[in-house]
């Protein structure tokens, strides 16, 4: 894979503010994931999220492309020695009846609505 410089990192973010590049994501995508996901946006959020996820797209293209030969991968964000645990311990309780007597439940299962649709 070839190796962008930092020109052609500005030329590409250039490009990228021009919109030349941005078509990746458009706002008829961002309708279909809202409609799969079932939440309603207006047409202002559907263009907002277009032009994020667009960015985003832009901005993987560009680290993919960076020189990474040298750099060791990080861990938890360095945070490894101040994270508490708790210890993975196996609990025998069963509490099966105790969670279904706050839920709907049919045969000794949780009943959810219908959440994909046949369309």
């Amino acid at each position: 894979m070839k190796h962008k410089s930092t020109e052609d990192i500005i030329l590409s973010l250039i490009k990228f503010a021009n919109n030349k590049e941005a078509n990746a994501i458009d706002t008829s995508e961002v309708e279909k994931i809202a409609k799969l996901v079932k939440i309603k946006l207006s047409q202002d959020e559907v263009e907002y999220y277009a032009g994020e996820l667009a960015m985003l797209n832009w901005v993987n293209k560009i680290l993919s492309h960076l020189n990474t030969d040298n750099i060791l991968p990080m861990r938890y964000g360095g945070i490894v020695d101040t994270l508490h645990t708790r210890s993975d311990v196996v609990n025998c309780e069963n509490t099966k009846d105790d969670i279904l007597s706050c839920a709907q439940s049919e045969h000794g299962c949780f009943v959810v609505p219908k959440a994909i649709n046949n369309e």
